[in-house]
């Protein structure tokens, strides 16, 4: 901070050690001064102007200084503007009072000049500091909002109506434990077939974010080409090229385990790739949950010419597909317990066709599981449901 800028109240009832102040502050070049007689007006003008120091005395009327220094502890405005107390009282009780309610020095009256000058100095240089890193802060904070809503922005709304022969609805959830993080969660068409995407990157953050937003446009860039259909009726085709693009030149050696799977309403086949991810929840239209288990290959972006296969399960109306991150499942309580698959099938056994947005539900049930502590991981999950009646409007996700 240029001391010529430095913005200072002197709060002092005698007006000769007032003068004194201000004579010495004008020799540091400081000219932006303002003057208050007792604790009152000084918090008048602290409440008018962002001061960047306050050179406070104690014994004063109406409001002494501790009465000051108070107010503004019980504000929170004392973390941000620096008081320098200069007071005759030298006993070391009222120095320790004044630096326990967030004083940030104590200079004892009368003042040593070069004292005083070096002082003023180093609280208004660690105040610009302090200031700068706050702005600092403020701004990527402002950046990772943004990214966030960036983020959410690329999870597709929810679906329902009739697809095919069958009337289906696509649920969906994302749940960054930070700002941003490192899950994904889509859902497309290519041709007649029902894409359906979920991945879990290996770290969190804005690094996780952009590898989870890399690996979301390559497989929407998949979804383009003119031999799109072909290359999805065989998932294990579309992953391939994915893993390939992501583990060349991966020096970071971040990973992802994915889930791809697609859905054909001309037969009811639910054909997945599971590159290292948690095995999807099947319940049956009768309450039965299966846990197909087949292991597609390695997480994507670890071996650059990676194999993977696929495995197919046939659905039937009344039946449900729950795919989901391992921020489900590793919530943990207070005492460390996991909200773990139990819980998930519980959730499973209880839904009806005629639940209203079951992930929100689903979320918030491990949302008090964790009893208000941080969430440990990103949450995100697609459910797929096959209604056993005709439900809604012929649409298309």
């Amino acid at each position: 901070m240029a001391l010529p800028s430095a913005r200072v109240l002197i709060v002092d009832d005698i007006a000769e050690n007032r003068e004194l102040l201000v004579r010495r502050l004008k020799r540091l070049w400081i000219d932006d001064i303002d003057e208050a007689v007792n604790g009152v007006e000084a918090l008048a003008a602290i409440g008018r102007k962002n001061y960047d120091i306050v050179l406070l005395d104690i014994m004063m009327p109406e409001m002494d200084g501790f009465g000051v220094l108070e107010q503004l502890k019980a504000d929170g405005r004392i973390n941000d503007l620096p008081v320098v107390v200069i007071s005759a009282m030298n006993e070391i009780d009222p120095m320790v009072r004044c630096i326990e309610l967030g004083a940030e020095d104590f200079i004892f009256k009368p003042f040593n000049p070069t004292l005083l000058r070096a002082r003023v100095m180093a609280t208004l240089e660690k105040k610009a500091l302090r200031d700068q890193t706050r702005e600092e802060l403020r701004r990527k904070q402002y950046e990772l909002n943004e990214a966030r809503t960036l983020q959410l922005a690329l999870v597709p709304p929810a679906f329902r109506g009739n697809c095919g022969g069958f009337s289906l609805s696509i649920d969906v959830v994302l749940e960054p434990a930070k700002e941003v993080g490192g899950d994904l969660v889509d859902h497309f068409r290519v041709g007649d077939l029902v894409v359906l995407a979920l991945g879990d990157v290996s770290d969190k953050g804005a690094g996780a974010a952009l590898m989870m937003a890399r690996t979301h446009s390559m497989f929407r860039g998949l979804s383009m080409r003119p031999d799109a259909d072909a290359l999805f009726r065989d998932p294990a085709a579309a992953v391939g090229l994915v893993n390939a693009a992501l583990a060349k030149a991966n020096e970071s050696c971040m990973f992802v385990t994915f889930l791809l799977a697609t859905f054909d309403p001309a037969n009811g086949e639910f054909r997945y790739v599971r590159a290292g991810h948690v095995p999807p929840f099947v319940r049956r239209e009768n309450g039965k949950i299966e846990r197909p288990s087949h292991q597609g290959g390695l997480p994507l972006g670890l071996v650059e010419d990676g194999v993977y296969t696929s495995d197919a399960v046939l659905l039937a109306p009344g039946d449900r597909v729950l795919v989901l991150t391992d921020g489900f499942t590793e919530a943990a309580d207070p005492a460390d317990n996991l909200f773990g698959e139990t819980m998930i099938e519980s959730f499973l056994a209880e839904l009806t066709e005629d639940t209203a947005a079951p992930l929100d539900l689903l979320t918030a049930q491990v949302k008090a599981f964790e009893a208000g502590l941080p969430a440990a991981d990103d949450m995100a999950a697609f459910l797929l449901t096959l209604f056993s009646f005709p439900h809604g409007p012929a649409a298309a996700p």
